[in-house]
């Protein structure tokens, strides 16, 4: 029989290319042993760590060793960080400035979120100027706008039950975004289009989470074939065809790319979408998903975390009335009456309340981990050193519940912990939220201006009141953090 002979040179094909990985991977794998490295399981490494876990579950487990710690993810290795020396050092490194792989599962390959870093270099520059001071000092009468119209819709459930206002938030920061960003006007708060978007952008999430969760779904060739993909190709496809080619259309964007006044240095003329067309028109011919890819990008970025971390900031004041209060007093001396407009310098006096949210930040992050790739060996110091070619994990998450850094009572909810005396006791990357380095958000700014003046009018209208307790609070599964039982408040007038 014939069999035998093939089982043996089967086997010993095996052997051989195992061998061989093992001997080229040598440095790679000595490097890594340094490293904590918590068991794992043949073949699949430290997969089944995120079966069916919420994320906030795995980064507690891992976080639980002393960083840095080695996790396989079936023969591809990472590393996680958890402390912000190596943090620090990762986030300022040139050789860390790619995006891990994962990151191109959300489908926006040629954008600042994951472009190659050769690539970024030129759109962070060109985009830069959109979101400057003077830039979100024009736009700050945008935010007010779409906020009073949002308070019409909010009067709506005062005096009734339990109401999560995530949705309505959602739509209205949605508005700020298409008017602020492309010029559009479209009434997202009251329009089809608002619910839909929303719709497709959880559907899309829900399944790019799942996919980073799952480790036979990363090679392209396998996942094209699954019926996930067919549902993550058919968001995409509707959200272009229908919200995004109406944006397109809206704003003449191709005649924006072909005919864009380079000499024209007005304020005006440095908003977002002239950054991008002066920036695309420089590429030359470029293909129309990847415009439109922008476009998602900056919708999607803009809108999820400012209105995630709003809903929970009001989650948080409601079981915090005595801290709620102190925002509403400190709101009434910066810009009282129930209508006042509240400008840019209202937004930078309102410390307190920037403390709030900085707190709400700290406890439940929107983006509860980050990832790198060492496109060379980078060390973190005298002991570890991360091979090339390496996955990073930062795990935001747990470094803002650390008690070695938030004291014993790191689970609790204090704004004091961002008073400047506290502050300045504390590591600088011990609080990430936007992450940080040359790399961190573009629209750090924007965020926080809009985050501001959108709770700035909910507190001054309302009082928020809520019966889930903060250590009744669960995270959601998802790359990005959400709540289980949503962020139910009840709204009453204020007199």
């Amino acid at each position: 029989m014939w069999w035998p002979l093939v089982l043996l040179y089967f086997t010993l094909g095996v052997i051989l290319v195992y061998s061989y990985v093992q001997w080229t991977r040598r440095k790679m794998y000595a490097m890594l042993a340094t490293m904590s490295n918590p068991k794992s399981l043949p073949v699949i490494g430290h997969a089944h760590k995120f079966f069916n876990v919420t994320l906030a579950d795995t980064l507690q487990y891992f976080g639980s060793f002393p960083s840095p710690v080695c996790i396989h993810m079936g023969p591809l290795p990472h590393v996680a960080i958890f402390d912000p020396e190596s943090v620090q050092v990762v986030l300022n490194s040139p050789d860390c400035l790619q995006k891990m792989h994962q990151y191109s599962f959300f489908w926006v390959p040629r954008t600042l979120l994951c472009a190659p870093v050769h690539m970024w270099k030129g759109q962070r520059k060109a985009l830069n100027p959109a979101f400057s001071s003077a830039i979100i000092g024009k736009i700050v009468p945008v935010f007010n706008k779409k906020c009073e119209k949002l308070m019409h819709i909010l009067d709506q459930y005062v005096g009734k039950q339990q109401k999560d206002c995530t949705v309505d938030i959602l739509k209205c920061t949605l508005d700020q975004i298409y008017e602020t960003s492309f010029e559009c006007e479209f009434n997202m708060q009251l329009s089809p289009d608002g619910e839909k978007t929303l719709d497709i952008f959880e559907n899309f999430m829900k399944l790019a989470s799942e996919r980073i969760c799952t480790i036979w779904k990363y090679p392209d060739l396998i996942y094209q074939w699954t019926k996930a993909y067919k549902k993550q190709l058919s968001c995409i496809d509707t959200y272009y065809d229908t919200i995004l080619e109406k944006v397109a259309r809206h704003i003449d964007i191709d005649k924006r790319i072909n005919e864009v006044n380079e000499a024209d240095n007005s304020t005006k003329k440095h908003n977002f979408i002239h950054c991008l067309s002066k920036y695309l028109r420089s590429q030359g011919p470029i293909p129309r998903e990847d415009v439109l890819a922008h476009f998602c990008l900056i919708v999607f970025a803009g809108n999820e975390s400012t209105a995630k971390t709003v809903s929970t900031a009001m989650l948080m004041l409601a079981m915090h009335p005595e801290i709620q209060e102190r925002c509403y007093q400190e709101i009434n001396t910066v810009c009282p009456g129930e209508n006042q407009y509240i400008s840019a310098g209202d937004a930078a006096n309102l410390t307190y309340l920037e403390m709030v949210i900085k707190e709400t930040l700290r406890l439940l992050p929107v983006v509860p981990v980050l990832g790198r790739t060492a496109t060379s060996d980078v060390k973190l110091n005298d002991r570890h050193t991360i091979p090339a070619n390496t996955g990073i994990v930062i795990g935001t998450f747990q470094i803002h519940r650390d008690p070695k850094i938030w004291g014993p009572n790191a689970e609790r909810f204090d704004p004091d912990n961002f008073l400047p005396e506290n502050v300045a006791k504390r590591h600088p990357y011990s609080f990430i939220p936007f992450s940080a380095g040359p790399r961190n958000c573009l629209g750090v700014r924007y965020a926080w201006y809009s985050m501001k003046i959108l709770l700035a009018y909910i507190v001054r209208q309302y009082r928020l009141s809520t019966t889930l307790k903060l250590d009744q609070v669960k995270v959601a599964y998802g790359v990005l953090l959400a709540l289980k039982d949503g962020y139910p408040v009840s709204l009453e007038k204020r007199k």
